[in-house]
């Protein structure tokens, strides 16, 4: 699915088949606007129990959001059900800007505004897991992906 304004969510696990070096660095991750090199991402820390807005362009990464000691968010072999939305601004004082919104479970855990979505340009959506610095060897599990247009008045 295509789009600008767009929500994703999925069902994510950190497996512990993760070396045990990699499994406090290990993230689950969403990502939505993904396309030539830049991208809105939702980082879930299962161990450190942060999770993190992050818009990435050519330039490198801008931390949008971060929010430390979430207790909804599960360890190892657990489920965390996770979901990303942007939605476009279309009237009011923030007209032209991105409100995005991270989701643990049915509750906001994290949203933040970028005053400047123009530079993304990508309308993919993608699901991802990694580690800072390298993720050789993370394993995850991913199940019940959902892409879809988010209603703007939820």
């Amino acid at each position: 699915m295509l789009g600008r304004s767009l929500e994703i969510s999925a069902t994510e696990r950190l497996l512990s088949g993760t070396p045990p070096s990699l499994q406090r660095k290990a993230y689950l991750a969403l990502e939505l606007r993904a396309g030539a090199g830049a991208k809105y991402q939702l980082l879930a820390f299962p161990l450190q129990r942060k999770v993190q807005l992050v818009k990435s362009t050519a330039a490198g990464n801008e931390y949008l959001g971060i929010v430390k000691d979430v207790k909804a968010l599960m360890g190892i072999n657990k489920a965390n059900s996770l979901r990303l939305r942007t939605l476009n601004v279309a009237k009011g004082p923030e007209k032209g800007q991105a409100k995005l919104l991270g989701y643990l479970g049915g509750a906001v855990v994290i949203e933040a505004t970028d005053p400047t979505p123009g530079e993304l340009t990508g309308k993919a959506s993608t699901v991802a897991v990694g580690a800072v610095n390298g993720a050789n060897g993370v394993v995850a599990s991913v199940d019940d992906v959902v892409v879809r247009v988010p209603s703007p008045f939820k």
